[in-house]
């Protein structure tokens, strides 16, 4: 079964690298990919893939940060919130960040670039 992958990042550049990098990892993986996280709520509402799809979040964007972006989230009917695994993916982690591991969506924290080390075990947790 194909493994769905959504991008939600304002940076064009960080989001080749990632499908660069998930391409490598997957070959037949179905990418996403959203620089406007408004855009990104509205499209999940909507999305009926049967496995579960791994998205990649920044924090910082001009539009919605990362963390408004998980309480809108959050909002969301359990139906299709409990579709998806979430990671942050950011190049502005710190310590302070842990305390926002409030949601059973949310997975972990990852430090950019995107790593195929990091798909191995995201995909080996299941």
């Amino acid at each position: 079964m194909k493994k769905h992958y959504i991008l939600v990042d304002d940076d064009v550049t960080n989001n080749l690298i990632c499908e660069f990098t998930i391409k490598k990892f997957d070959e037949q993986a179905e990418i996403r990919v959203f620089t406007n996280p408004e855009l990104a709520l509205e499209s999940l509402k909507g999305f009926s893939e049967g496995n579960k799809p791994i998205m990649f979040l920044d924090l910082n964007m001009p539009t919605m940060t990362g963390w408004e972006f998980l309480e809108y989230f959050n909002t969301l009917d359990p139906k299709i919130k409990d579709k998806f695994s979430v990671y942050i993916l950011t190049s502005a982690l710190d310590n302070g960040d842990m305390k926002h591991f409030d949601y059973p969506f949310l997975k972990g924290f990852l430090s950019k670039p995107l790593q195929t080390t990091y798909l191995e075990n995201i995909v080996e947790k299941g």
